[in-house]
């Protein structure tokens, strides 16, 4: 198989294999998925303070970091998938995670977030990768 029908199972390939590194907590895979200048910004989520977080190794330590605590359950749905020329893509993915705090038998927190990922993908070699992303979000729901 070979064009954009390729290309567009490639990214939601890459995309499931993100959001199974992250609840797996599988940092290998993870760093596997981003390019080396990847950039991470999740102010709109999280703090409008924060900055950006860049480069692959940056961002595999933070969110190993944010999630050491954390058993979490991703789901994403594609929701617009576009071409911008050769090797370059953009998507918008709804998504919605739940997050505990603690360890499976002692979860102590909960979080159930929805929103999207704002996500841009590059071909390297013959491979795509998230090169950005922007995470957002639409509603909260904490519970104790």
């Amino acid at each position: 198989m070979s064009g954009r029908i390729a290309d567009e199972l490639a990214i939601r390939t890459l995309q499931q294999a993100y959001f199974h590194s992250v609840d797996a907590k599988d940092w290998g895979l993870f760093a596997s998925l981003l390019t080396e200048q990847a950039m991470f910004d999740f102010s709109a989520a999280v703090d409008p303070t924060l900055a950006p977080v860049r480069g692959r190794q940056t961002i595999v330590d933070f969110v190993r970091k944010s999630m050491s605590a954390i058993t979490s359950a991703h789901h994403g749905f594609l929701r617009k998938l576009e071409f911008s020329g050769k090797g370059a893509a953009r998507a918008l993915w709804a998504m919605e995670d739940r997050l505990w705090h603690g360890e499976p038998g002692s979860l102590t927190k909960y979080m159930h977030g929805h929103g999207h990922y704002h996500i841009g993908y590059s071909l390297v070699g013959s491979e795509w990768k998230i090169c950005d992303w922007i995470l957002t979000r639409v509603h909260v729901e904490l519970f104790d």
